[in-house]
C-alpha cells in the first residue's frame, strides 16, 4: 500500500453511513444522502476513519439504500474519474457489497425520473403505478436464481474491470439478509448451498456453474475474511443504532480493515520443528527431544507411541496465512509461528525452550506471534497455565504475542480464574476456545479427505430429504447410532449396558474391542449388574462390531493407512440416514473441561439429535454457543448432575425409555424435531472460522500507532 494515494469506497448505507446531523435533522426529512448531511456524516463512517489511519485521501461515493447494481455503476464511473488524476497504482478500491436481492429499475414519466431500488422486504414509498410494478415483480421475478446470478455477475464485472485497469481492490459483504428477512446466513455459503442443492443440468441451464467456481477464486483472494455485520455483532448493541452501525461500529470496522491491510502479508514461518509429523517423528526430531522421555508413552490399547512436543499444524492455512521457509525469512520481519501441541500440554508449557531460537528471539523483540495449537485436545488448562506463565517469566518472553488455541470450551473461563488467582502476573497470553471440529466439517466434505469412497460428509443437509428417506426405509432404520472407536471406561460400560439389555436390534454400532477396564470400587458396586464376568465375556465374544468396510480394515497398530488403527477415520454418512439419534461420548467426560469433537458435531451436521455423555454442563455449553438441544423430547436435566456416573446412568435410562417406542413413534418424534435439526445443521454449515479464530489472532490488535 505504500504507493496508494487515494481510496475509493463504495457500498450502501453501511459504507455511506446512516447517520443524520441532529442540527438539521428536521430539514433533512430522513434523507441520509443529502449533500447537506455530508460534512456531518462522512467523517463518522469507516472510509474516512480507515483513510486517516492509513494516511490516505478518501473518496466515499456510497449511497444509503443502494443495490449492487448501483454500486457497479458508481464504481466504474468513480474509478474512471479518478484515473484522470491518479495513476492506477495510486488508487485502492474498497467495496462493501450489499444484499443481492435489491434490484435497480430506472423510472421515467413526465418530469419524474430516477433509479428505484426495489427490494420486496423494503417499505419505501412509491407511486401507485410503481407499487403495482413492485408487486408484480416480487411475485414473478424475485427469486434466488435471479438475484444470485446478478450478484455473481456484479462481482465478476467489478473484479475484471478493476483488474484490467491494474487497480488494487478488496470486496467485503456488508451484511446478508435472506429472502425471509433473516440476517443469520453467510452469503458465500448460501451460494455454495445453491450450487450443492441444484442439479448439474439446472446449473447449466442457469449458466452458473463456471461463474460460481470463478467467484470462489475471487472470494479467496479479493474478499476480506468476514462481513461487516458478522464482525461487529460480537461487540453487542453498543455499536448499533437500530439496524445500522453507529459511529463506534464504523470505528470498529475501520480498525479491523486497518489491521487486515497492514498484517495480511504476514507469513507463517516453517522449519524442522513445526514441520515434524505428529505420528512419525524423524530421527532428527527424536534427537531434538532426547532429554524429554515423556514423549514416549503407551496408548490405551497397549501400543507404544512417540509424539514430538511440537509438530506440524495447518492452522495457518485455515487462517489463510501462507507459509514461508526459514531460509527465506528476512531478519527483523514480523512472522507467525504455529505448532501442534503434544497431548500433555503442561509438558509443552514446561519445555518452551525446545522451540527454535528464532521464535524465542521473535517473542522477545515483538516480531513473532506464536500459535500453540491444542485444538485436537481439550483437557483442563490449569496445569498448562501454571507452566507457561512460569516459563515465559523466566525466559522474558512477550506473552501478549502467544496464542493458545484449545478445544476445551471452558478454557477461556479457566484462564480468567487463573488470572484472578495469580494477581502478580500483569501481562497475559491469549486463550481461544475454538470449536475445531465444527470448522473441520468443511474438510470432511471434501472427497479427497477420505480413504473410502463416499465417506465424505454431504455438502448440505436438507432435513426434509432425511425425513423422506426415513419414511421410505423405516423397516431398516435403527433407533441409535454409537460410533466412538476409541475404548474408554464409560464407552465400554455403555457397551456392557447394551449387551446386558440386548438392545442390539436398536443400534448401529462401531466398537473394535473391549479393553479390560479397572473400574473403581464405587463403579463396580453401582453397576454390578453390568460389570460381571458373564456379561464381559459375552460382549468380548461378539467383538469387533464393524459398521462398514472402513471398520473392517481399521484394526492393528496406530496409523492412518488401511490395516492400521485410526481412531479419527470418518464414517460413511449413510449411517446417519439409517438411524435417528447419535449416542455421543465426549472425550473427557470426567474432567473439568468441555472437549466437544466430531462425535458431537458430525451427527448434528448430518441431521441427528444427540444424547450426549459429557462433563457437567456440556449441553448448556452447546446452547451457549448457539445450538439447540433436545429437552422438548427427553429430560436433559441429567446435564446438571454433579456425579459423573450419575449422568451416565441417567443417559442409559433415556436410552431404555426411547427403545420401548415403536419405529413409527420414533419417526413422528424425528419429524417434530425438523426445525431444530435444520437449525443446528445450518449453524454448522455457516460457521464463521475467521471470526472465531483468524480475527482473534491476526486482526484484533488495537494498536493504531503502527504505520504502513
Amino acid at each position: 500500500m505504500d504507493l496508494i494515494k487515494v481510496i475509493l469506497a463504495e457500498g450502501d448505507s453501511w459504507t455511506a453511513g446512516d447517520i443524520l446531523d441532529p442540527e438539521i435533522q428536521e430539514d433533512l426529512k430522513g434523507n441520509v444522502n443529502s449533500i447537506l448531511n455530508d460534512d456531518y456524516r462522512l467523517p463518522r463512517v469507516w472510509p474516512f476513519k480507515l483513510a486517516c489511519k492509513l494516511g490516505k485521501k478518501v473518496v466515499n461515493n456510497a449511497v444509503a439504500g443502494s443495490s449492487n447494481d448501483g454500486i457497479v455503476r458508481r464504481t466504474i464511473d468513480g474509478t474512471l474519474e479518478l484515473l484522470k488524476t491518479y495513476d492506477a497504482s495510486e488508487i485502492y478500491v474498497i467495496i462493501g457489497l450489499t444484499s443481492p436481492e435489491r434490484k435497480d429499475f430506472y423510472h421515467k414519466k413526465d418530469n419524474d425520473y430516477g433509479w428505484d431500488v426495489l427490494y420486496p422486504l423494503d417499505s419505501a414509498e412509491l407511486t401507485e403505478e410503481r407499487k403495482l410494478f413492485k408487486r408484480v415483480y416480487s411475485s414473478i421475478y424475485w427469486n434466488k436464481e435471479e438475484y444470485i446470478s446478478r450478484y455473481l455477475q456484479s462481482v465478476f464485472l467489478l473484479h475484471q474491470f478493476l483488474q484490467c485497469h491494474g487497480i488494487h481492490h478488496t470486496f467485503f459483504n456488508a451484511f446478508y439478509q435472506d429472502s425471509d428477512g433473516s440476517f443469520g446466513l453467510d452469503l458465500h455459503k448460501s451460494i455454495e448451498r445453491l450450487q450443492a442443492k441444484s442439479s448439474e443440468s439446472y446449473l447449466r441451464h442457469l449458466k452458473l456453474n463456471n461463474l460460481i467456481d470463478r467467484y470462489k477464486y475471487i472470494v479467496r483472494d479479493f474478499f476480506a475474511l468476514t462481513s461487516f455485520k458478522s464482525y461487529i455483532d460480537k461487540f453487542g448493541k453498543d455499536v448499533y443504532d437500530g439496524l445500522h452501525p453507529n459511529e463506534e461500529g464504523h470505528e470498529v470496522w475501520a480498525e479491523y480493515l486497518y489491521q487486515y491491510f497492514t498484517k495480511k502479508a504476514t507469513k507463517s514461518l516453517h522449519d524442522m520443528i513445526n514441520l515434524a509429523r505428529l505420528d512419525k517423528p524423524t530421527e532428527a526430531i527424536l534427537d531434538h527431544y532426547k532429554d524429554i522421555p515423556e514423549i514416549k508413552y503407551v496408548d490405551q490399547r497397549g501400543f507404544e507411541m512417540i509424539r514430538p512436543l511440537f509438530s506440524h499444524t495447518n492452522i495457518n492455512g485455515t487462517m489463510k496465512i501462507w507459509p514461508q521457509a526459514l531460509d527465506e525469512h528476512k531478519e527483523g520481519d514480523s512472522f507467525m509461528y504455529c505448532v501442534m501441541l503434544h497431548h500433555d500440554e503442561a509438558l509443552c508449557g514446561r519445555q518452551l525452550r525446545k522451540l527454535p531460537l528464532h521464535v524465542i528471539k521473535g517473542l522477545k523483540n515483538d516480531t513473532c506471534k506464536l500459535v500453540l495449537d491444542g485444538s485436537l485436545e481439550g483437557k483442563p488448562a490449569y496445569k498448562f497455565f501454571e507452566e507457561i506463565y512460569v516459563r515465559t517469566t523466566n525466559m522474558e518472553l512477550n506473552r501478549k504475542n502467544i496464542f493458545y488455541v484449545t478445544n476445551n470450551l471452558y478454557a477461556e473461563e479457566q484462564h480468567e480464574e487463573f488470572k484472578s488467582n495469580n494477581l502478580h502476573y500483569t501481562d497475559f497470553i491469549n486463550v481461544i476456545s475454538y470449536m475445531y471440529n465444527v470448522g473441520d466439517i468443511q474438510r470432511l466434505k471434501d472427497p479427497t479427505s477420505c480413504l473410502y469412497s463416499e465417506a465424505h460428509l454431504p455438502e448440505y443437509i436438507d432435513i426434509e430429504e432425511e425425513i423422506e428417506f426415513k419414511k421410505e426405509n423405516l423397516d431398516r432404520v435403527k433407533y441409535f447410532l454409537k460410533v466412538n472407536r476409541t475404548g474408554r471406561p464409560e464407552r465400554n460400560l455403555f457397551m456392557l449396558f447394551v449387551n446386558a439389555r440386548d438392545l442390539y436390534d436398536k443400534f448401529k454400532i462401531s466398537f473394535p474391542d473391549y479393553a479390560n477396564e479397572e473400574f473403581d470400587e464405587w463403579t463396580r458396586d453401582n453397576f454390578a449388574h453390568l460389570i460381571n464376568e458373564d456379561n464381559i465375556n459375552d460382549l468380548k465374544a461378539k467383538t469387533p462390531f464393524d459398521i462398514d468396510e472402513s471398520d473392517k480394515t481399521n484394526h492393528g497398530a496406530p496409523g492412518t493407512e488401511p490395516g492400521t488403527f485410526n481412531a479419527d477415520l470418518p464414517f460413511h454418512p449413510k449411517h446417519y440416514r439409517d438411524t435417528f439419534i447419535s449416542i455421543v461420548f465426549c472425550a473427557f467426560p470426567f474432567d473439568n473441561a468441555c472437549h466437544l469433537h466430531s462425535s458431537t458435531f458430525n451427527p448434528m451436521y448430518c441431521g441427528h439429535a444427540i444424547l450426549q455423555f459429557g462433563p457437567k454442563g456440556s449441553l448448556a455449553e452447546l446452547r451457549r454457543r448457539g445450538f439447540k438441544t433436545f429437552s422438548q423430547w427427553w429430560d436433559e436435566s441429567y446435564d446438571d448432575i454433579d456425579s459423573d456416573w450419575g449422568r451416565f446412568d441417567a443417559l442409559c435410562q433415556i436410552v431404555l425409555e426411547l427403545s420401548l417406542r415403536s419405529k413409527e413413534q420414533m419417526l413422528e418424534m424425528y419429524i417434530e424435531m425438523k426445525d431444530t435439526l435444520q437449525y443446528n445443521s445450518d449453524l454448522i454449515y455457516n460457521y464463521d472460522i475467521h471470526n472465531n479464530l483468524t480475527n482473534k489472532i491476526m486482526y484484533n490488535d488495537r494498536d493504531t500507532s503502527a504505520t504502513i
